[in-house]
């Protein structure tokens, strides 16, 4: 029962909500009120272009305007039971309504199209590390200092020995041998402890830091899991082994404005939001009263079952609860009126 009133609220909330005046041909009339041509392009249009593709015949369109139909029902019905002056609907309609103004106040006001391509350019230069990266790799390694000719080649014989004992122990399935070796053998003091981890270096950061021996060889494995060694650096001989790499990154300007554009866009909509709500507040009248606050009992949401916070602020998160698929079939994306500056 209670799921069928929150849909027949829901419904009214967004009956009211729509209603405006008929414009172009009328498709279908539920009473005294009219879903025209255009109302109904628009929910199509506002369903994703896989689900809108289904919509391409009368029966299919028929099918779909029956959704609609039934909508306006269960909202004239709901008003006619007087559910349009309940608290719950009121809710709803004040959700409704701060979108609509969020929406038009910043959305459409500030899409970023009028932000200067050299304002784009110097957040590019600005911002380069987030374009342009060089391919990284997570490698772990064993040290085995050596400094004489004949400490090389002990060195050499113990890292074939040990190379030898963790290939063997990883086809057992000990798939950390390399790095419970490293923390027992190696004699590099800082990675040592965390099983040889360099962490995420780019070859000229690994060379810099351990030699372009290391790095040369560390940057040849191509698959995770890849083992090279033993290798001679200045510091003595090395077994590395990849963890994994990431691709780079080279994005020029031209590829990146769209992207700069919509950040900037956020950044910029972000700004106005909180300065436009200081406004707000210095313009209204506002009192709380600590003590009958202290009073209120918040209930623990179930385990498994978090919720959205009630007092959501409406640019962080969609405050208006989503009708059932049955009977809303047309469901809207997140708009910066739920979301400031979408995904």
């Amino acid at each position: 029962m209670k799921t069928r009133l929150s849909t027949v609220l829901f419904a009214l909330a967004l009956a009211a909500c729509n209603k405006k005046e008929a414009k172009g041909p009328v498709v279908a009339k539920v009473g005294d009120e009219v879903i025209t041509a255009d109302d109904l392009k628009h929910r199509l249009d506002e369903t994703s272009p896989f689900l809108r593709a289904r919509y391409n015949t009368l029966d299919r369109k028929k099918e779909f305007l029956e959704n609609l139909i039934r909508n306006e029902l269960l909202a004239q019905e709901a008003q006619r039971q007087g559910y349009d002056k309940s608290p719950a609907v009121k809710e709803q309609m004040k959700r409704a309504m701060i979108q609509e103004l969020i929406k038009h106040q910043l959305d459409e006001k500030l899409t970023g199209a009028d932000i200067a391509e050299a304002d784009l350019k110097t957040f590019y230069d600005g911002h380069l590390d987030d374009f342009v990266k060089p391919e990284r790799a997570r490698v772990f390694h064993i040290l085995l200092p050596a400094k004489t000719a004949t400490e090389k080649s002990v060195a050499r014989q113990k890292a074939l020995a040990l190379l030898k004992d963790i290939d063997a122990r990883e086809k057992k399935g000990e798939v950390n041998a390399f790095q419970s070796t490293a923390m027992k053998e190696s004699k590099d003091q800082l990675s040592a402890p965390m099983g040889g981890d360099l962490r995420f270096l780019s070859r000229d950061e690994l060379a810099k830091a351990y030699g372009p021996e290391l790095a040369n060889a560390a940057f040849d494995l191509k698959n995770p899991g890849e083992k090279s060694g033993p290798i001679e650096t200045p510091a003595g001989v090395e077994l590395v082994k990849l963890q994994v790499k990431t691709v780079a990154l080279n994005r020029t300007f031209d590829e990146s404005k769209d992207s700069i554009r919509g950040r900037m866009a956020r950044e910029r909509r972000s700004r106005e939001y909180d300065e436009w709500m200081k406004k707000l507040r210095q313009n209204t009248t506002i009192s709380v009263d600590d003590a009958e606050l202290e009073k209120v009992v918040v209930e623990s949401a179930p385990q498994g079952q978090p919720g959205m916070p009630v007092g959501m602020n409406p640019m962080q998160g969609h405050p208006v609860a989503l009708p059932p698929t049955a009977l809303h079939p047309a469901t809207p994306p997140p708009t910066a009126a739920s979301k400031i500056g979408g995904n």
